[in-house]
């Protein structure tokens, strides 16, 4: 009798339990988590650069014991190792789903031609996260019902904070951005900003004089009142250069959300470049 009460439990929890999920970056695991309801897992911590992170053994062996493994295929440190243990019909690579609105590589400023933060564009969120609860459905079809009523669920609060953004940005006189890391263009696309210059001169390149100076003059130019650089990626010694001599406020964001949901960290970065650009 004990032992068919456990097979049934085992049954149970099978049909009835979200898929194991592991994402590399924190914001996409957030995107799978308002779909199964439940905390899903990534790799890289979210107050370090993506850039610089090294996998550990133990990545791998989450990656591999997985049903579903989900990274962005741009700008993470190298893979090699982990996607070749998996099978391709447990992986899901996020610049290759259909649809997703990628920059093209005119759209790209200056020399920066890697596809980052794709998800801080809240359409290309709403279009990874219906691909996740699709692939989620085959997995576990028992959940359909579920999955399909919080991505509905998702799609609206989305659709919400779309609308926040672009009313709170249309009021702006001046719309030039300029960042220190090159992650916000699918941000500064989706409501509609300018991107006016970028601090570093691709992952990991430090700005030359030049470029410091071209920066410097653009922010004097155009009277550009703040300048925005990511807590995972800046460099203090060419931010407080530029403070100086332009006299630029500088407004720290975090766009993987380091203690804040997907939704949540969104908000809080609207308004935080609202505030740095109405000053």
């Amino acid at each position: 009798m004990k032992k068919i009460i456990l097979l049934c439990l085992f049954f149970i929890n099978f049909s009835f339990g979200n898929p194991v999920v592991y994402t590399t970056v924190k914001p996409i695991a957030d995107l799978v988590s308002y779909i199964t309801g439940e905390k899903t897992e990534h790799l890289i911590p979210p107050n370090v650069s993506p850039h610089i992170y090294e996998f550990k053994a133990s990545d791998i062996k989450k990656a591999y014991k997985s049903d579903l493994f989900i990274y962005i295929g741009s700008g993470e440190p190298a893979l090699t190792g982990i996607l070749e243990s998996i099978p391709e019909n447990r992986k899901i690579k996020i610049i290759d789903i259909k649809g997703l609105k990628l920059l093209k590589e005119e759209e790209h400023h200056d020399h920066h031609h890697v596809h980052p933060a794709v998800w801080l564009d809240p359409d290309n969120a709403v279009i990874i996260a219906t691909y996740v609860e699709k692939r989620l459905e085959k997995i576990n079809p028992s959940r359909k019902s579920y999955y399909r009523k919080n991505l509905k669920k998702f799609i609206e609060e989305i659709s919400g904070l779309k609308r926040y953004g672009l009313g709170k940005f249309k009021k702006l006189k001046n719309k030039k951005f300029i960042s220190y890391h090159y992650a916000w263009p699918y941000f500064v696309r989706a409501f509609h900003l300018e991107y006016a210059g970028v601090v570093e001169m691709g992952h990991g390149r430090e700005p030359t004089p030049k470029h410091l100076i071209k920066i410097i003059s653009l922010i004097k130019k155009y009277r550009i009142p703040s300048i925005f650089a990511s807590v995972q990626f800046y460099n203090r010694r060419y931010i407080d250069l530029i403070k100086k001599e332009s006299g630029v406020n500088v407004v720290y964001l975090d766009p993987f959300g380091i203690d804040k949901d997907y939704i949540s960290m969104m908000r809080e970065n609207i308004d935080r470049i609202f505030k740095g650009l109405n000053q």
